[in-house]
């Protein structure tokens, strides 16, 4: 019995800390606000515990169960705010915020086309062009960073029509878009199918990967969820930042990581793809969108093309 209760334990312990560890720090931080605006934390701190201490068994075991409740029912209303969370930070937002909206892709399309007059003649001259077709001297060490730094922006671009109200919202769009730019292969309608046929490493890895999205969408939700406690004490407001540093800063390279990870399961894996699917593989790269615009097609609804012809079970 001895060893099923350390098992027992030790099972809860790794749960907790899987799910229950952030609601644990929101309930800690907001009992510290809480103590901060009595004006004597310290005093109020040591009466709470001897209250507590002061209580039976019996009532201090229905407090602590309590706790647990709370703790694993907050637990779960967090993991059904966080998606939603996400999609309004991706620009996802409702019909009436459409004006402001439409402004902010407009802005960030009129930056897109800036970068892009700007890196072209730069890569061109990294290309090693001669002046007749647009290049020139070679870069410099200040110029090869520049260029570095517009590509970057770039890859986490996507297209003028494919634009977003937010940063966050372009940058996994262009993740979401890249393999239908590159092969035809629709994100959206094959990354069911394509998640099947993924090696555990990578699996792993994307779960990972996403898990930090939205663990880092989440601290950011549980930060504003402390923002009330201001109407008691000023220190709440040191939420703001943290908030902040959440969604500006962690957030999107939790983003890219992801999006680079969904690219090379794409890169690697789509022939696996196609030879599930039983569908021939592009012949060569003119082939590959024309393919992958097809294949998508027949998963999204069906086909009856008699051109298609479906290759054989080996």
């Amino acid at each position: 019995m001895t060893a099923f209760w350390n098992a027992a334990a030790g099972k809860l312990v790794e749960r907790w800390l899987a799910t229950g560890l952030a609601a644990s720090v929101y309930w800690l931080a907001l009992s510290v606000l809480w103590l901060l605006g009595t004006g004597r934390p310290r005093q109020e701190a040591a009466h709470r515990l001897r209250g507590f201490g002061g209580l039976d068994t019996g009532e201090q075991v229905a407090l602590l169960l309590i706790g647990l409740v709370v703790l694993a029912g907050s637990s779960l209303l967090m993991q059904q705010l966080t998606l939603p969370a996400l999609q309004l930070l991706e620009g996802y937002w409702p019909r009436w915020a459409e004006p402001i909206s439409r402004r902010l892709r407009e802005r960030h399309i009129r930056r897109t086309a800036a970068y892009e007059a700007e890196a072209g003649p730069l890569l061109r001259r990294r290309l090693g062009l001669p002046a007749a077709e647009g290049g020139g001297p070679p870069l410099d060490v200040d110029e090869l960073v520049r260029l570095g730094r517009l590509e970057e922006r770039l890859r986490w671009t996507p297209r003028a029509e494919r634009t977003l109200a937010t940063p966050l919202g372009n940058v996994l769009r262009a993740a979401e878009t890249e393999p239908l730019d590159k092969y035809g292969l629709d994100t959206m309608v094959l990354w069911p199918h394509l998640w099947t046929l993924l090696p555990d490493g990578l699996r792993q890895d994307l779960a990972a990967a996403r898990r930090r999205v939205d663990s880092a969408v989440a601290a950011g939700v549980w930060g504003l969820l402390l923002l009330p406690a201001v109407l008691h004490t000023p220190w709440a407001l040191l939420t703001v930042p943290f908030v902040y540093v959440m969604w500006c800063g962690v957030l999107p390279g939790a983003c890219r990581e992801f999006g680079v990870l969904m690219g090379a399961a794409f890169d690697l894996h789509r022939g696996d793809l196609y030879r599930a699917l039983r569908h021939p593989l592009p012949s060569d790269a003119a082939a590959e969108i024309p393919a992958g615009e097809r294949l998508t097609a027949a998963v999204l609804r069906g086909s009856d093309d008699p051109a298609l012809l479906y290759v054989p079970d080996p």
